[in-house]
């Protein structure tokens, strides 16, 4: 190998490093990201839920009142027929040769 690529070779090495440790931070970041945004969650939950157990819950349940049901008539709809699909014509393929009734012998 001549030393061109031998510099060559190691300026790819050099550079897959870097790329490497670039992947890793950017992937660390996103982490913290992602943990600082769950810890949010949970704080947020850990809210609702000691409102929660102290009673003040945003949820207001109301009674349930029962409205009469009134029964309405069912009326069946006929059936659908399905249409039958009609296959499109081909045209008539043309005949080779002497056409009929010709009598164009030799």
């Amino acid at each position: 190998m001549n030393s061109n690529r031998v510099d060559e070779v190691a300026a790819l090495r050099e550079q897959k490093k870097l790329d490497r440790q670039a992947e890793i931070e950017a992937r660390e970041a996103k982490e913290a990201e992602e943990a600082k945004s769950h810890a949010a969650n949970m704080k947020r939950i850990a809210k609702k839920m000691a409102k929660i157990e102290a009673g003040n819950s945003a949820v207001v349940e109301e009674p349930v009142v029962e409205e009469p049901v009134v029964e309405e008539p069912v009326v069946k709809e006929p059936k659908k027929v399905a249409k039958k699909k009609v296959a499109a014509k081909k045209p008539a393929a043309k005949k080779r040769g002497r056409p009929k009734g010709s009598t164009n012998k030799k």
